[in-house]
């Protein structure tokens, strides 16, 4: 295989410099490809380096242990020494319902529950109570920073945050451990981790300070730090990730930065529609011309198997999967979490039938959007809107013959459920990682959203477009969700 220029600069500097390194990569790059390769010239030259690769999630873990690269995740890295630690067989996905619940009661635990639950979750990712001070100004710092709003009219801000902390100290002293201890122990507690001579980190992007506080713990004397991300994919803020994790990842191991800017998936004129928020990337030598376009009339027909439908929300995914099925055309939406939300939300709405569902979902939907406002929380406001759109349009799509909660909620397995030879539809956050040969982006024009008030927001809005479009393979297609509709009113 012949390399880049700037894959061998990455070469030469593994091998021949000293240091530790961050590499910024585009999209579609070949990072995994170059840090592998960066890996075996490596122990060619030093046999008797100890390797790991911190890979972001399970698959991209999975795929490279089977191409003999000692891969894993942050998760998986700390798993054995904190359970043992800790002596727990396994973790408890619902620990926290279960100590606020413990600790709160039953009245108060219904009032703060989720609120904390969300709240505590970042807390423990920021380092609260071991890389931070457990302040109430911490706490309200992560609530401002990730405009985390309280979800019962009967709650108060200020004694949530004095929850927070409380409930911080009942989780670390309770006996069950949950996936966000896994790390957040490691650190707080000194757990023993292994060490290594090179430590190679994915999609540094979306690291977070316990993470950065975990590659600290693993790093052997001497060892060095090799991390490879794309600032402009940095698309996970609002779970907890830095806005500045490369930045931050240099500064704080003192790392060369070095490009990776040649992208090998995208053609010519995806790369050139990119240009526009991202000014360095390249096209390789040899990328086809491709094609980006707009349609302007379209319906189902325009799709094929394996084409991938992105969207900056998710009701209008929802509402063209079920337009593609009932066309008799196989569709699937990825993100099975997002379905079990709206699943969540008609459970919590406790409907006796789907006309009195809509009723509730009409008024949770003007009084969650009101308090919303009220505090400035856009991004609130259109999460709110864009499940109310969903689930509306999916109670006026049951059949006559059974309009009930339970047909409702058939229905919604039914559009997340895996299919083979299907059109693949998602948000954008969930396509990340993604690529297909043809792309559509469906309501590009309301991207990036208006409604963004922080600047790290804004940013990872753009950001948003940039993951979009270099999702594609060969053609990118720019549609908008009204023009399906005016097609299919003249139909």
């Amino acid at each position: 295989m012949q390399f880049s220029k700037y894959q061998e600069a990455i070469f030469d500097f593994g091998v021949n410099g000293t240091g530790n390194a961050v590499i910024k990569a585009v999209a579609g790059s070949g990072k995994t490809t170059t840090l592998v390769e960066l890996i075996k010239r490596i122990l060619a030259a030093r046999p008797s380096t100890s390797v790991v690769f911190l890979a972001f999630n399970k698959s991209i873990q999975v795929e490279l242990s089977k191409r003999g690269v000692n891969a894993k995740t942050f998760h998986g890295l700390c798993y054995g020494p904190v359970t043992r630690a800790r002596k727990v067989k396994e973790v408890d996905s619902d620990k926290m319902y279960k100590v606020i619940e413990a600790r709160l009661g039953e009245v108060e635990g219904k009032i703060y529950g989720s609120f904390l639950e969300r709240l505590v979750g970042l807390g423990k990712q920021v380092g609260i109570g071991c890389l931070v001070e457990d302040t109430a100004q911490a706490w309200i710092d992560l609530v401002q920073h990730h405009d985390l709003e309280l979800e019962n009219d009967q709650a108060d801000m200020g004694t949530a945050i004095r929850y927070a902390s409380k409930m911080l100290d009942a989780s670390n002293k309770s006996e069950l451990v949950n996936f966000d201890d896994l790390l957040y122990f490691a650190v707080k507690d000194g757990i023993s981790l292994p060490k290594f001579d090179l430590v190679l980190v994915d999609e540094a992007q979306d690291t977070n300070a316990i993470q950065r506080a975990i590659i600290r713990k693993i790093l052997a004397g001497g060892g060095r730090v090799i991390a490879v991300g794309d600032p402009a994919q940095a698309i996970y803020g609002f779970r907890g990730a830095d806005s500045e994790s490369i930045n931050l990842i240099k500064s704080e191991f003192d790392a060369t930065e070095l490009p990776l800017t040649v992208s090998y998936r995208c053609p010519q004129a995806v790369v050139r529609h990119a240009q526009q928020w991202v000014s360095h990337i390249e096209h390789a030598p040899s990328a086809p011309e491709g094609k980006v376009a707009s349609l302007d009339k379209w319906d189902h027909s325009v799709f094929a198997a394996n084409d991938l439908v992105v969207c900056r929300t998710t009701a209008p995914v929802i509402s063209l999967a079920f337009k593609l099925l009932r066309s008799n055309v196989q569709a699937n939406i990825i993100g099975k979490d997002i379905g079990k939300g709206l699943k969540s939300l008609i459970r919590k709405l406790n409907a006796k039938g789907v006309d009195n569902l809509q009723g509730k979902l009409d008024a949770w939907r003007e009084r969650e959007v009101e308090k919303a406002i009220a505090k400035r929380q856009e991004a609130h406001a259109e999460a709110i809107r864009d499940k109310h759109y969903a689930i509306s349009f999916l109670i006026e799509s049951l059949p006559e013959t059974d309009r009930s909660v339970p047909a409702l909620l058939g229905l919604i397995d039914r559009l997340f459920a895996d299919k083979s030879n299907a059109v693949l539809l998602s948000t954008i956050h969930k396509s990340k990682g993604l690529e297909a040969r043809r792309v559509f982006w469906l309501n590009s024009s309301r991207c990036p959203a208006r409604w963004v008030t922080q600047d790290w927001q804004r940013e990872q809005e753009i950001n948003l477009c940039y993951v979009a479009t270099t999702r594609a393979i060969e053609e990118l297609h720019l549609i908008e969700e009204d023009g399906y509709n005016e097609h299919k009113r003249a139909a």
